[in-house]
C-alpha cells in the first residue's frame, strides 16, 4: 500500500539524519516506527488492565464449582 505522509521540516531533518547514520532508507525507518507504534497501541475491546488481569489468588476460581452445577431442565431451555 502506498500513501503520502506530510511531516514538519524539523522532524524531516531528524529523519534525514537517522537515515544517514543508519544507512537505512526513509521508508524503512517510517515503516519500523509505525510497526512499533501499532504494537504499543493495539486496538482492544478491553482496557490493558483487564487484558493483563491474571485473576485474584485469594478467590476460588469459578471453574472449581462446575461439578456442583445442575443440568438445565426442559423449562429452562424454552
Amino acid at each position: 500500500m502506498n500513501f503520502n505522509v506530510y511531516i514538519e521540516d524539523e522532524l524531516g531533518e531528524k529523519l534525514k539524519q537517522v537515515c544517514q547514520v543508519t544507512g537505512k532508507k526513509r521508508n524503512a525507518i517510517v515503516r519500523e516506527a509505525l510497526v512499533a507504534w501499532l504494537s504499543e497501541n493495539q486496538l482492544s475491546t478491553w482496557s490493558k488492565l483487564i487484558d493483563n488481569f491474571e485473576g485474584d489468588k485469594k478467590i476460588i476460581p469459578f471453574e472449581s464449582y462446575r461439578s456442583e452445577l445442575q443440568p438445565p431442565t426442559e423449562e429452562d431451555l424454552i
